[in-house]
């Protein structure tokens, strides 16, 4: 009767377990909502259906890379035997989640639940790549990321055999006592879609008119400012507020367990969570208020999301107060950041470089100044004299988080560098000049999402070919960057209806612009 009430018991917490992993990656799954409206709010209007399209996609192609090789790539042959001798470097077997073993009984909440952490780390790439990318090759790219990519960073951090996993039990294969503490992924999830945003979007390009020439006017720079800032904060907010909850699930699931005190460590990784996305957008905020001179609302929603990509890595390992510590400075170093890549012309509209590539460096490391010995225990079941500097545990940890960092950082950028490069030679990279004025909308998806974004872009575009001054300054570059970059257009032609506001589209244009400088592809 004791062993049968045992084995019961047993069940019942592991289903309890399942219950809580698949919740928590419902809430994940949910972020993606938060990505689209903060990335629709963020773009002009011109763009929306186009995000709407890449934040979509994203997900669809994160679920069949995942199942195809993503899923073998990052855990293959941690729960079942492949037959395959598991190395440190990438996993092997289960292909489409089949092997020559048996599988485990949790292969497939866990696959779910990466699943979720693989879609939001594709997804941080649309933003940074918005407004000019083809479709055709971030779609690529967004399977590419989801099936080799990330599930190789993966492998090296959260696998069982990964050589710099805090799960690897072998001390031989795992480099330094504990190996890379990353709980929920500061540098797993957010270093690896930041580190590819950056490189993406330096390699693509700013947007057409985002910035002019040295020595611009002021007055010039702040109206050129004007027209790329986000159409509608409100989507932009709601969106924010949607992502704070869904790293709820983010955080607070990293447990994988609901068991055995684990409810504990996921409470407390929910106060954490909370100081530090609110921190950090205080602190954001008033670094704004130095630096631009009014309260900036894009600061405040993307110094919160800074203070809850600081605190990913860390959540379970650290104490409140320095919760609060890592939030400030994460929000901090948002602005730092994205004035700094903004000085040197890298165009990231979402500001994803900065907000989840710098601030997934500065989460993890924190993790080797702040973690605590008793939270490693009782988050890892690390029981080492090596731990968070200011808490007396020594330099190695500190330096083991630096390595990760510097290994994550160059595995995605050269990865990234290679496959835009690949597109750029190909000539799909980037959309033409004429396609980039009308919006993506319009050329791409069959029309705005707004009726008037795609009135408002074919009136210009009929003003720009007979030569006139365009009406809507919102389509056009203040400071004609390019002289002569685009193909001449045919006029429009008013529609039958005789309202001189209704304006049938012009003819197509070729995809490819011949006129158009080589910059573009």
């Amino acid at each position: 009767f004791f062993s049968v009430t045992m084995a019961t018991v047993a069940s019942n917490a592991q289903d309890l377990t399942n219950i809580w992993i698949l919740l928590c990656g419902f809430l994940v799954f949910f972020m993606q909502c938060g990505f689209t409206m903060l990335e629709c709010g963020a773009v002009r209007s011109k763009n929306v259906s186009n995000i709407i399209f890449k934040t979509t996609i994203d997900a669809c192609m994160a679920a069949l890379g995942y199942w195809l090789f993503g899923w073998g790539f990052a855990y293959g042959g941690d729960m079942t035997n492949t037959g395959v001798k598991p190395n440190g470097f990438i996993g092997v077997g289960e292909v489409c989640l089949t092997s020559s073993g048996i599988p485990s009984r949790d292969v497939y909440v866990s696959w779910f639940f990466q699943w979720t952490f693989t879609a939001a780390a594709a997804t941080i790439v649309s933003g940074a790549v918005a407004e000019r990318i083809t479709v055709l090759s971030y779609t690529i790219f967004s399977f590419l990321m989801s099936t080799v990519i990330y599930p190789v960073v993966v492998h090296w951090i959260w696998s069982v055999h990964g050589w710099l996993s805090a799960f690897n039990a072998s001390p031989v294969g795992r480099l330094g006592t504990n190996g890379m503490l990353d709980f929920a992924g500061s540098g797993v999830v957010h270093l690896t879609g930041g580190m590819a945003s950056l490189v993406g979007a330096a390699i693509l390009g700013p947007r057409k008119g985002r910035y002019g020439p040295k020595g611009e006017h002021l007055d010039e720079k702040k109206a050129r400012e004007e027209i790329f800032r986000p159409h509608n904060r409100a989507l932009c907010c709601l969106g924010t507020l949607v992502l704070w909850f869904g790293w709820y699930g983010f955080n607070c699931g990293s447990t994988l367990a609901a068991s055995s005190g684990a409810s504990y460590i996921a409470a407390r990784v929910a106060v954490t969570t909370t100081l530090s996305a609110g921190l950090g957008g205080i602190s954001a905020l008033l670094t704004g208020l130095v630096v631009f001179r009014h309260l900036d609302i894009d600061a405040l929603l993307n110094g919160v999301l800074a203070g809850l990509v600081s605190i990913t890595a860390p959540c379970s390992l650290v104490e409140p107060w320095a919760a609060v510590v890592i939030g400030l400075i994460g929000g901090w170093l948002y602005v730092v950041s994205s004035q700094a890549i903004n000085k040197i012309e890298i165009d990231d509209p979402l500001h994803a470089s900065s907000v989840h590539g710098t601030c997934g460096v500065w989460g993890c490391i924190a993790v080797g100044l702040f973690a605590t010995e008793s939270n490693l225990a009782n988050a890892y079941g690390l029981t080492t004299q090596v731990y968070g500097l200011f808490y007396g545990g020594g330099w190695e940890q500190l330096g083991i988080q630096l390595i990760g960092v510097i290994c994550i950082m160059a595995w995605v950028g050269c990865l990234t560098a290679l496959f835009f490069f690949i597109f750029k030679a190909g000539k799909i990279l980037r959309v033409p000049p004429h396609v980039e004025d009308m919006g993506l909308d319009s050329s791409e998806h069959g029309g705005a999402v707004y009726s008037s974004a795609q009135k408002e872009a074919a009136a210009d575009a009929a003003l720009r070919s007979a030569g006139a001054a365009p009406q809507y300054p919102s389509y056009v570059d203040p400071v004609a960057q390019y002289p002569g970059y685009m193909a001449p257009m045919a006029p429009m032609v008013p529609s039958p209806i005789t309202t001189p506001e209704i304006l049938t589209m012009p003819p197509p244009l070729p995809y490819f612009d011949a006129a158009a400088p080589a910059y573009y592809y």
